[in-house]
C-alpha cells in the first residue's frame, strides 16, 4: 500500500497482488483476515481504475465473504479485561471490518471503464443476497428478535456501504454529473428496501441511525431519484421517538440534498415542508430535562436555522410563502426570532445564523432598495414589498427583535467573539430594513424605537446611513451599551 504508485505504472503486477489478496482475505487467522480486508479496500481505492476489468472475478472470490452473520453480544463481552486480540474476534469487530470488503466491491465495480450495463450487473450480484435476507430476517424484527434486528442493522449499513464504493468520492460534488440511471434504479431498489425496514422498525433508534447513515451514502448514487422518497424518509427518521439531536442530523442531511439538488428539489420540498417544520417545531418546544437536553436543543436551533439558511441561499424561499406553506409563516418568523433573541453562550451561533435568515427574507421580500447608504445617504420613494404589508412586518418583527436583543442585560458585545458577530449580523439587518423602506424606517426609529429608549436617535441614524458596510453602527451600539450600563 505505502508503493501503490508502482503497481500504477506496472500494471502487469496487479492481477498477482489481487491473487495474493483473495487467498489472505480468506486467511485461517481472524486478525490477518480482517487487517486484509482493510488492505484490499486501500489496494482498490487507489487503483480502481486499473482493477476494474477483472472485477467479475474479484467479487465472484470473495463473494462468500460477504453474507452478515450479526450476533448479539452476551452481557459479559463488555468486559475491560478482554485483550485486543479477543476483541478482534467479536462478531462486531468483524463485521465493521467485512464493510471494507462492501466498499471494495463498490470501488472496482464503478470504473469509468465499466459501462453502466455491467456496473449495475455487479451492483445487483451483491444487492440481492441482502434483499433476501432483509426479507427473511424482517418478520422476526418485528416481533422483536433482538438478533434479527441487528441482522437488519447491519444490512442497512452494508446497503449503504456499498453505494460509498460506487460514488466517485475523489470527484467535486458540487459539479458531479448525475449517477447513470442503471445504477440509480438499483440504488433506488436498495432505498425502497431500506424504507420498508424503517416504516416496520422505526420505533428503534438505532434502526433510525443505520437508516439515516445509509441515506446519507445513498445519495452519491441516487441522483435526483431519491427526491419522491423524502416523504417517506421524513415519515421514517422523525418518528414520535425521534430525539432532539436525530432531528438537528436529520435536517443536517436535508441542507445536503437542498445543495445537491437545488435545481429540481423545489416540487418535493413545497409538499414535505409543513409536515417536517411541525415535527421540528414540537422538538424545539418539548420540556428541557438536564445538560444533556439542553445541549440537544441548542443543537436542533443551530441545525434549523442553518436548514431556513439553505433554503434562502439556494434561492428557493419562495417555498417559505407557496400556497402550501402559507399556514405556518408566521410560525416559522416567530420561532426564528425566538431563537434569535434566546441569548445564551450555547445559542449565540444559532442567533447569528437566525438574524442572517431575517436578513435574507428581508432582502427578498422587501422590495426594491428605495434608500442608499454611503457619505450623503437618499431616500427614493416609498417602500414597495414583493409581499404586501411586508415592510411594516418587518418594522414590527424584525426591527423590534433587533432592540430586544440590543436591550438584553445578558448580551455584552464588547470582548467575546461570539456576541459581536451577533451584533453585526443585527446591525445587517437593521440596515437592509432601512434600504428596503427608507424613510419609513427613520421615522419609527425617531418616533418610536429611541424615545422608548429615552435616547436621541440622530448619533445611531448617522451611523447606521453613512456606513457603507456595518462597522460604524456596530461600534455605536457597542459604546451606547456601555454608557448605559
Amino acid at each position: 500500500m505505502r508503493y501503490h504508485d508502482f503497481f500504477g505504472t506496472h500494471q502487469n503486477y496487479i492481477p498477482q497482488v489481487l491473487e495474493n489478496f483473495v487467498r489472505l482475505v480468506h486467511h485461517d487467522h481472524v486478525r490477518i483476515r480482517t487487517r486484509s480486508w482493510y488492505l484490499f479496500l486501500r489496494f482498490v481505492k487507489q487503483l480502481r481504475a486499473q482493477v476494474g476489468n477483472v472485477a467479475q472475478n474479484v467479487i465472484q472470490s470473495i463473494s462468500d465473504l460477504l453474507p452478515i452473520m450479526a450476533e448479539v453480544p452476551a452481557s459479559n463481552d463488555a468486559d475491560d479485561d478482554m485483550s485486543s486480540d479477543e476483541s478482534d474476534h467479536s462478531a462486531d469487530a468483524v463485521f465493521n471490518s467485512q464493510l471494507y470488503l462492501f466498499e471494495a466491491v463498490g470501488c472496482i465495480s464503478s470504473t469509468a471503464a465499466t459501462p453502466a450495463t455491467d456496473q449495475a450487473l455487479y451492483a445487483r450480484s451483491v444487492l440481492e443476497p441482502l434483499f433476501a435476507d432483509m426479507s427473511f430476517h424482517l418478520p422476526r424484527a418485528k416481533s422483536g428478535d433482538a438478533q434479527a434486528i441487528l441482522q437488519i442493522h447491519h444490512i442497512v449499513i452494508a446497503l449503504g456501504t456499498l453505494a460509498t464504493g460506487f460514488a466517485d468520492t475523489n470527484s467535486n460534488q458540487a459539479n458531479k454529473p448525475p449517477p447513470p440511471k442503471e445504477i440509480s434504479n438499483e440504488f433506488s431498489r436498495a432505498a425502497e428496501a431500506i424504507l420498508i425496514a424503517l416504516g416496520e422498525l422505526n420505533n428503534n433508534g438505532e434502526i433510525r441511525a443505520a437508516c439515516r447513515s445509509a441515506l446519507t451514502r445513498l445519495l452519491g448514487v441516487l441522483g435526483a431519484a431519491v427526491l419522491p422518497q423524502l416523504p417517506q424518509w421524513i415519515d421514517g427518521l422523525l418518528s414520535r421517538s425521534s430525539s432532539k439531536d436525530e432531528m438537528a442530523m436529520f435536517l443536517r442531511l436535508l441542507e445536503q440534498v437542498v445543495f445537491n439538488f437545488k435545481t429540481e428539489i423545489y416540487r418535493i420540498l413545497d409538499a414535505l415542508l409543513t409536515p417536517l417544520l411541525q415535527r421540528v417545531f414540537d422538538g424545539l418546544s418539548q420540556p428541557v430535562a438536564g445538560t444533556d437536553d439542553e445541549i440537544q436543543l441548542q443543537e436542533l436551533r443551530r441545525e434549523y436555522v442553518t436548514f431556513l439558511q439553505a433554503i434562502l441561499v439556494h434561492n428557493l424561499g419562495e417555498v417559505l410563502v407557496s400556497p402550501t406553506n402559507q399556514g405556518i409563516f408566521e410560525l416559522v418568523v416567530s420561532s426564528i426570532i425566538t431563537i434569535s433573541k434566546t441569548i445564551v453562550h450555547g445559542n449565540m451561533v444559532a442567533g447569528r445564523i437566525g438574524f442572517n435568515v431575517l436578513t435574507r427574507m428581508a432582502s427578498q421580500w422587501g422590495g426594491p432598495d428605495v434608500a442608499t447608504v454611503g457619505e450623503n445617504p437618499v431616500t427614493t420613494g416609498p417602500p414597495s414589498p414583493a409581499i404586501p404589508g411586508f415592510d411594516q412586518f418587518m418594522l414590527d418583527r424584525f426591527h423590534t427583535a433587533c432592540w430586544e436583543v440590543i436591550q438584553d442585560g445578558s448580551f455584552k458585545p464588547f470582548n467575546d467573539v461570539q456576541p459581536k458577530q451577533l451584533l453585526t449580523e443585527v446591525v445587517g439587518l437593521q440596515q437592509t430594513i432601512y434600504l428596503k423602506t427608507g424613510d419609513v424606517f427613520i421615522q419609527h426609529v425617531r418616533s418610536v424605537t429611541f424615545p422608548q429608549l429615552g435616547l436621541d436617535s440622530s448619533g445611531y441614524l448617522h451611523a447606521l446611513t453613512t456606513s457603507k458596510g456595518r462597522k460604524e453602527a456596530t461600534t455605536y451600539i457597542q459604546n451606547l451599551l456601555k454608557n448605559r450600563r
